[in-house]
């Protein structure tokens, strides 16, 4: 079974059909695809590439549990407005998503490209008049992003356009804050690189502390990011730390506070603290 695009004429009419016929296009990671018209499944990031005609229409779907974002290459999505229509869904009577339209969470990166995000896996591009210039659509997995977790949080799209950050402002012990977050659907923050980490520590601040996921409670010295189960690559550790003393019980990582300011510093982890939660694409 190979889903396609079929007449234009029929506007947004979507069938399953049995055969090869139509214009499809295979679906790779990180590719650009030429061409008009076709299905694209999105496991992580397409860029779809001209020449575009007013006959063209792509179809797109992505993990059902997962949201599409759609943004231009080197370009401003509002731009485009003129010469497509990105409809939230695959029905013929899906609404169209306009970037005027957008409900910006008020934490996100305001350096981020102008993107707009389905309600659902599907949606359908529509060309409507031949784009007057070159022109690269980036579609990509996205997560959801609440406005917040409840009471005292804030969330936002704070390091890139498909994850999600969520910061708590009520103070709990590192396991309250883990499975927090797991209540949310989402995990204890792990950072892995440095621009990460400036991206959220710029988004709620260092002057409390915050948990994050990484631990050593497997084993003592052998720090280990919870939330992924993986060894940190990148590190940021306050000088002198973490404690290498035997049996300490300072188990778990928090950064930000007064000791530790923009730093990693190993505490208790039954310290109270602030936490911030992830969730990936």
């Amino acid at each position: 079974m190979v889903r396609v695009v079929v007449s234009y004429f029929y506007v947004l009419a979507i069938f399953l059909v049995s055969s090869g016929n139509g214009n499809v296009v295979p679906a790779r990671d990180n590719n650009v695809f030429p061409g008009c018209g076709g299905y694209i499944f999105v496991d992580d990031e397409v860029v779809i590439d001209g020449p575009f005609n007013e006959d063209c229409i792509f179809q797109f779907e992505t993990k059902e549990d997962r949201i599409l974002a759609f943004s231009v290459v080197d370009g401003d999505l509002i731009e485009t407005e003129i010469f497509l229509a990105i409809h939230d869904g695959i029905d013929s009577k899906a609404p169209v998503l306009l970037v005027e339209n957008r409900k910006l969470l008020e934490l996100s990166n305001q350096d981020l490209p102008t993107t707009v995000y389905t309600s659902q896996s599907e949606a359908v591009i529509q060309f409507t008049k031949k784009p007057t210039s070159n022109l690269k659509l980036k579609i990509q997995k996205a997560v959801r992003c609440a406005f917040n977790l409840g009471l005292d949080s804030q969330c936002g799209r704070v390091v890139d356009e498909v994850s999600c950050y969520c910061a708590t402002f009520i103070n709990r012990i590192h396991p309250d804050q883990t499975m927090f977050c797991v209540d949310h659907n989402m995990k204890l923050v792990s950072f892995e690189n440095r621009t990460e980490e400036e991206r959220v520590q710029a988004a709620w601040g260092t002057e409390v502390a915050y948990w994050t996921s990484l631990t050593d409670t497997r084993r003592d010295g052998s720090w280990l990011w919870e939330s992924s189960m993986t060894v940190p690559v990148y590190t940021n550790w306050y000088p002198k730390r973490p404690n290498t003393a035997v049996n300490n019980v300072d188990d778990c990582m928090a950064y930000g506070g007064a000791t530790f300011l923009t730093f990693w510093g190993d505490v208790a982890c039954t310290t109270m603290a602030h936490a911030v939660c992830e969730a990936q694409p």
